[in-house]
């Protein structure tokens, strides 16, 4: 009994494409990573910072994101009819042969379901023993016309599914039907499931969904000889369907190169959607055994690009081929002519190709490695002279992608994304000099142009006749020669615009202690490939910087405000312009509020100098300070009246008393807000004063309209901003719940929505209400842009009285946005903070805010630990909490040096308690100004920050932490040339060896990284071709006699020449030791130069006959390995050397190996055999075996889970299935526990890379050491008191982080009843369905029963479901929360223990 829920979301994207989605006009970008989709919009910002030069850049701003119940494995365009947005389609294709047609809806600002398409029936025959449809790769094309669309699924069969086309309505007409089974179907519904077959859909049917009904055949029915297909694609310029398909007779072998070399043939195929027929027009054999893609090329090239390993081949309509060696592997792989460019040593596997230039048909190749080339054709006529691959320098931007891509989709004329599964995603502008679009052409040029023009005349008139050409366009014809597209290709220049960050993936992680409060730990992980790889460090909640601390001035502060005002005595002078520094400070003490100027040269006690003598108002409550007119006014909001200074003096100006107009009762302030130059004040008595300043400065009241005097208000406030640029509006909350907008200053209501106290998923003013049903209770709403300096967007806050946070983004499909404005709501993951610490009196909550902080516009959620409202561009609004307690008011602070920062009000640290029993000291307060961490990132709602190790970057793959000395010992490697054995050592080559291009081997290297300053203090190069499997700090025992016990680094490697030399392991041990501090070294930071009197050192080194594939600490200071396909249980002696005291005969080799701490509980899992589960004694020491799982569980990790006295194993295979094992050996089933028992199974949809087992801090758990995977040998783990609640943190290649919570049986049954309401209830992006996903049937089970299925099956708790119950309105998810038995304090409760509330601590 568990649940998984994902903490953080894949950000690795796998796929893209752009198309006009939402309106014809439209140019936007989807993007999927794994199992998330998003849509991007590009959006042009300008730089108008002082001191820097004028310029413009392409963002891309989200404007939604969907999971999906899915794997996705392809996308594509599809330019459907009547389509709600009036823009092109999407066409989704998921594992085992599903497909999803949606579409942009305008109405309700979100994805839509038009259709889902299911090919994996019972009538689909696979072979018996063929690759089973999982096993299988998909592959989804469509016709650039969007006529029709194939997928290949299986091992040879291929799905069409037909598309309506204008006038396709008058030919069925003209018909009576050619398939009277097809007439007999009923009428279709908007989303229609159709099924693989040739009866699924009507003709009538047709008519109402923009697809017509598919079939399926078999490769072979084309072709007998297609039999192992490779990739097929459509192709451009012809008049029916036609794609080109690559395939082979037999399977094709690197390593049997020689028998089956040029076995690949490129057919072209032309469909005849309605008889269901098909045409081969050409055939190409004896094609490179290593070609692998399809590429159609529109015009002016035209044909298709067929993509190799070690060349490009084009092929024309007529079969002509064109090729180009780009290594000199080509000729030695292939017999076939082609042009060599062997010099460029370029390697294609992995390369994604997309179009550059449509004008010149240049297209741009981004190679694995990141790097960049463009390859350019030499047209003559209709035919391809020629093709032409030319580097991008670095100096022209060639160096902007680091990473290996995933896609590349060209979103404008001069812009394109390249997506990477590797690392951060690019955005990258490209320009062509005018230098090569103005060159003069030479005599012969002019001469082959006039001798190309004559010979396309008269191909032109022999093939008029012919069915697949297409109409002459000599204007898009144009010739060139190769040197005027070598020099068009050396002319392009690319620029980076925008990053997508991703964490995917992440190769390993460790928790460190973190260096502003040992309390608290840090999740440090290696995460990307390459170059773009990144040490990351994860914290649930971003701890703030302090660069001052003030106690004298504010030790008996209760509130504090700061402000930038103006010298300017007239109002009427000022202008709007860039926000200066801060400059005054007024802070209230209970009792007065004194007045300070803010210094900003000084850094000690005279920063904050008390101003007297003014006319301001001292004594008394202050509720609010705010500064008006730009900075020339002050506003003084006191219990019953408001008070206006001049900002040059402080002289009173204006005093406004608050009272009631027909019995002049004084009357309270609640609250005020102010917008320039307007102010608006929330009274005691529900209703509302707006005052607008004049000329002069002086502010008056507005005559208030009876929409406004008749009601009572809860909340208000005023907005200028992305909305409504020029004006601004007034934002009511109803007594009724009810959300009510006014123009200013004529306070004409312009919008009432009644239906926002039931929270519905749209918001809209022509909403019935709801006769019955639960209504929210709200308390205060508010309406301000969230994003960054460069992009923000309206949202709408809502808070409700048990401090619930609900946003709304306001949205019009007219220019008139007020006729038809519409809110919908956004997901928001926060779960209110509830601490009495640093509440004091009864009275309300404080308010929300807008906050700038430093480059975002953000909402404050004020409270003892505040927290942010934030969105970068390319997110959705995350709340970021502050590592922060017992805060009694934040207020923003814009000083130099801390621009845009803010300031925490708190207590002093108190003294230590006097032992005499004297009167406790009185808590003092201080203010600390702080600033955001720099370079940290916000995107996911947690503070991700990374750097880079060495220069070039390394790729991060393993990553421990050292308690006793404060440091990270981080694992890199970097890519080397593989020489041949024996040219290392005497410099020479070997026989026959003349290759200027070696394969890659990882070269690893061993780094001391400092945690305080994140500074490499020291480095220690690994032996050539030794590869790091596992790294650990463990405590081991350093000496028999003794039995001393100290922390050490244990690194196992494996070595590994080639596949004809055995494999060869060590077991290396290194100590931390103190040198004298390197004086050259950090000279301007004495700490960091401090740290660098550290060293690595090799205490012991163990070579082994097998490769030491994982460490593990055991109990008595021994190391635990897995080396070749044994485990070993080794001790370090005094000598240095590391001697094995037992051993098991594992007979496969080691994946993974976890030790259960205070215990001498083991597991091993390998990639064929599974689970091993046994204990380990030490008097004498043995290794015992008592539980195995089943067979053939391909085990990627595995981790223990103990809870309320069971001991269950969780495991991921390969399959990115996790399963549930339990040891029982008290049920008869396990056979005495020599059978571990299977509970249950949930498919992750993420190819999981690391289980950690982690304590919960939601109970109490005494003193632990760092869970790092072992106990710290410097503590007496006897001392220590293990937690009654554990987590597994699981992470994945997709930069995915997920937490699996084992749950009590209450917990369960409401959980899991709450999912199946849900699963019913809630509308699926892409209609798919996510029981189905998280299921896993019997076929992928092995074919094995499990202890879980049949009556009384318990599977996992699918969290991503639960959380999506805010989605609903108020009265649905009272509803909902009732059939499943729960009310609103249980979900809040339920939620914060799966949702990562245990873990805090991160």
């Amino acid at each position: 009994m568990q649940c998984y829920t994902q903490l953080l979301p894949p950000s690795a994207v796998t796929h893209a494409v752009a198309l006009p989605f939402l309106n014809a006009h439209s140019r936007n970008l989807v993007v999927v990573k794994t199992c998330l989709l998003q849509v991007f919009r590009s959006s042009t910002v300008t730089n108008n910072e002082e001191g820097s030069e004028r310029s413009s850049k392409s963002k891309l701003v989200l404007i939604g994101e969907y999971p999906l119940a899915g794997t996705v494995t392809s996308l594509a365009a599809i330019k459907a009819e009547n389509t709600k947005s009036g823009g092109d389609a999407l066409l989704i294709a998921f594992k085992d042969a599903k497909l999803s047609l949606v579409e942009w809806d305008p109405d309700n600002y979100r994805l839509s379901t038009i259709s889902i398409h299911y090919y994996e029936g019972e009538n689909v025959i696979n072979e018996p023993f063929g690759p089973s449809l999982s096993e299988s790769e998909s592959i989804l094309t469509v016709d650039p016309t969007s006529r029709c669309a194939a997928l290949k699924f299986g091992a040879k069969h291929l799905a069409i599914l037909p598309f309506r086309q204008v006038g396709d309505e008058l030919a069925e007409d003209g018909e009576d039907g050619f398939d009277g089974e097809m007439d007999d179907a009923p009428p279709s519904a908007p989303l229609k499931r159709t099924q693989s077959g040739m009866n699924e859909v009507s003709a009538d049917e047709g008519k109402q969904t923009p697809y017509k009904s598919s079939f399926v055949l078999p490769l072979t029915t084309l072709d007998p000889a297609l039999t192992h297909p490779v990739d097929l694609a459509f192709l451009h310029e012809y008049r029916e369907p036609t794609f080109g398909i690559l395939s082979a007779p037999v399977q094709p072998s690197a390593a049997l190169i020689e028998a089956r070399k040029d076995i690949l043939s490129y057919s072209v195929f032309t469909l005849d959607l309605d008889q269901r027929a098909s045409t081969n027009l050409i055939s190409a054999q004896k094609l490179p055994s290593d070609l692998w893609k399809v590429v159609p090329l529109p015009l002016p090239v035209g044909g298709a690009l067929l993509v190799g390993t070690n060349e490009l081949v084009h092929v024309d309509q007529s079969g002509k081929m064109s090729a180009v060696a780009v290594n000199e592997y080509a000729k030695l792989a292939s017999n076939l002519a082609m042009t060599d460019q062997s010099d460029l040593n370029m390697k294609l596997e992995g390369c994604e190709i997309g179009e550059l230039d449509t004008k010149t048909g240049d297209l741009l190749i981004v190679l694995n490695d990141g790097s960049m080339a463009v390859l350019s054709f030499r047209v003559l006529g209709r035919n391809v002279g020629g093709l032409k691959v030319t580097r991008v320098s670095a100096e022209s931007g060639g160096a902007s992608v680091e990473v290996a891509p995933s896609a590349v989709a060209p979103i404008n004329t001069n812009t394109f994304f390249v997506g990477s599964e590797d690392g951060d995603s690019s955005l990258i502008s490209w320009s062509k000099s005018s230098s090569s679009l103005s060159r003069k052409r030479s005599h012969a040029q002019m001469l082959d142009q006039a001798a190309a023009v004559e010979e396309d005349e008269d191909s032109e008139s022999l093939d008029e006749d012919d069915l697949y050409a297409t109409a002459p366009e000599p204007a898009k014809r144009t010739s060139s020669s190769g040197a005027a597209g070598s020099a068009a290709a050396a002319s392009y220049t690319f620029e980076l615009q925008d990053r997508l960050a991703s964490l995917g993936p992440i190769n390993n992680i460790c928790l460190g202690r973190s260096q502003t409060s040992k309390k608290d730990l840090e999740l440090v992980a290696g995460v990307g490939r390459g170059k773009g790889s990144r040490l990351a460090t994860i914290r649930k909640e971003s701890v703030p910087t302090v660069v001052r601390t003030e106690e004298e001035v504010f030790k008996d502060a209760k509130n504090v405000w700061s402000m930038s005002v103006n010298a300017t005595q007239s109002a009427a002078k000022v202008e709007s312009k860039k926000a200066e520094h801060d400059s005054l400070l007024f802070c209230f003490d209970g009792e007065q509020t004194r007045i300070y100027d803010v210094n900003p040269a000084s850094e000690d006690s005279s920063r904050y100098n008390e101003r007297t003598g003014t006319e301001f108002e001292h004594d008394g409550e202050t509720l609010q300070m705010a500064s008006t007119l730009n900075g020339t006014r002050i506003v003084q909001c006191r219990r019953s009246e408001v008070r206006i200074y001049t900002a040059a003096d402080l002289s009173l100006s204006q005093i406004i008393p608050m009272s009631d107009d027909e019995t002049d009762a004084e009357l309270n302030i609640v609250h005020a807000s102010f917008s320039d130059p307007y102010m608006l004040v929330l009274r005691d008595d529900s209703s509302v004063m707006v005052l607008q300043a004049d000329k002069s400065g002086d502010m008056e009241p507005l005559d208030n309209t009876d929409p406004i005097t008749e009601r009572k208000w809860l909340s208000g406030c005023l907005y200028t901003g992305s909305l409504c640029p020029n004006e601004t509006i007034v934002c009511l909350l109803g007594e009724e719940g009810g959300l009510h907008m006014f123009n200013l200053p004529d306070l004409q209501q312009f919008y009432h929505a009644p239906t926002l106290r039931y929270l519905p998923p749209v918001l809209e003013a022509g909403a019935q209400q709801r006769r019955v049903g639960a209504k929210e209770t709200l308390t205060e709403l508010l309406l301000t842009d969230i994003g960054t300096e460069d992009v923000k967007e309206p949202y709408l806050v809502v808070r409700s009285a048990m401090d619930d946070l609900t946003l709304y983004q306001p949205w019009s499909a007219t220019s008139s946005w007020k006729e038809i404005l519409r809110f919908r709501k956004v997901p928001l993951d926060y779960i209110p903070k509830f601490d009495d610490s640093g509440s004091e009196g009864d009275g309300p909550p404080a308010p929300l805010r807008h906050f700038r902080l430093g480059r975002y516009s953000a909402v404050l959620i004020p409270g003892a630990s505040p927290s942010f409202v934030l969105k970068e561009s390319t997110s959705l609004p995350k709340v970021l909490s502050l590592r922060a307690r017992d805060v009694k008011t934040t207020i923003p602070l814009h000083l130099p040096g801390r621009e845009r920062g803010f300031g925490l009000l708190r207590p002093s640290p108190s003294p230590s308690p006097s032992s005499s029993g004297e009167e406790p000291v009185t808590a003092t307060c201080e203010l600390q100004e702080c600033t955001l961490p720099e370079e940290a990132e916000f995107s996911t709602g947690w503070c991700v920050h990374k750097q880079t190790l060495g220069h070039p970057a390394e790729e991060v793959r393993e990553v421990a932490y050292h308690e006793g000395r404060g440091m990270y010992v981080v694992a890199t490697c970097r890519d080397v040339d593989f020489l041949p054995e024996g040219e290392k050592e005497d410099g020479g080559r070997g026989k026959g060896d003349e290759a200027s291009l070696h394969p890659q081997v990882p070269q690893y290297t061993l780094h001391l990284l400092s945690a305080k300053t994140r500074q490499t203090i020291h480095s220690y190069p690994m032996p050539y071709l030794e590869t790091i499997t596992s790294l650990k700090i463990m405590p081991l025992e350093i000496s028999e006699q003794s039995h001393e016990v100290r922390s050490r680094i244990v690194v196992g490697t494996a070595t590994q020449r080639g596949e004809d030399h055995p494999a060869k392991g060590a077991l290396s041990v290194f100590e931390i030791l103190s040198v004298v501090p390197d004086p050259h070294r950090f000279p301007h930071d004495p700490s960091a130069r401090a740290e660098t009197g550290l060293k690595l050192s090799l205490v012991s080194r163990e070579e082994t006959r097998g490769a030491i594939t994982v460490v593990e600490s055991f109990p008595g200071g021994l190391i635990g390995t897995g080396q070749g396909q044994k485990l070993m249980i080794r001790g370090l002696k005094e000598d240095g050397s590391c001697l094995p005291v037992a051993f098991l005969d594992a007979q496969c080799y080691t994946t993974s190996l976890k030790h259960l701490a205070g215990s001498g509980l083991w597991l091993a899992a390998d990639a064929w055999k599974g689970l091993w589960f046994g204990g380990f004694t030490q008097e004498p020491y043995k290794l015992t075996t008592l539980g195995k799982s089943r067979t053939r569980m391909e085990v990627v990790s595995a981790e223990f889970l103990p809870f309320d006295g069971d001991l269950f194993i969780l495991v991921v295979d390969a399959a990115m299935d996790l399963h549930v094992l339990q040891y029982d050996p008290e049920n008869p089933k396990s056979l005495s526990g020599t059978r571990l028992l299977h509970r249950s199974t949930f498919h992750l949809g993420q190819f999981a890379t690391s289980t950690t087992l982690l304590p919960s801090s939601l109970l109490p758990v005494g003193a632990q050491p760092v869970p790092n995977g072992h106990a710290n040998g410097e503590a007496d783990t006897t001392q220590i008191l293990r937690p009654s609640l554990y987590h597994v943190l699981l992470t994945s290649l997709s930069g995915a982080v997920g937490l699996v919570t084992p749950l009590d049986e209450g917990t369960y049954r409401r959980l899991a009843l709450l999912q199946t309401q849900l699963s019913s209830v809630l509308e699926h992006a892409a209609g798919l369905n996510p029981r189905a996903y998280r299921a896993v049937g019997e076929a992928r089970a092995g074919g094995l029963s499990s202890e879980s299925e049949g009556l009384g099956a318990r599977g996992i708790v699918d969290g991503e479901v639960v959380k999506r119950i805010w989605e609903l309105g108020s009265a649905r998810r009272v509803e909902v929360l009732g059939r499943a038995g729960m009310d609103g304090w249980g979900l809040r409760s339920d939620l914060e223990a799966v949702g990562g509330g245990g873990v805090g601590y991160l």
